[in-house]
């Protein structure tokens, strides 16, 4: 953990069981962006999750 962004942890995609390489950042108090990746953080995908009240 730096600050609100998280390193080195991992995440696992529901659809296919695959496990994946994450960095996670707090954007604000009701957004969190992640980001899954293999090998380098530049082949992935990001996504914003938003909190529902």
């Amino acid at each position: 953990k730096d600050g609100d962004e998280y390193n080195d942890g991992t995440i696992m995609d529901p659809n296919n069981g695959k496990v994946y390489k994450c960095y996670i950042e707090l954007d604000g108090p009701n957004k969190l962006d992640v980001r899954g990746y293999i090998g380098f953080s530049l082949l992935g995908r990001t996504q914003t999750w938003t909190r529902v009240d």
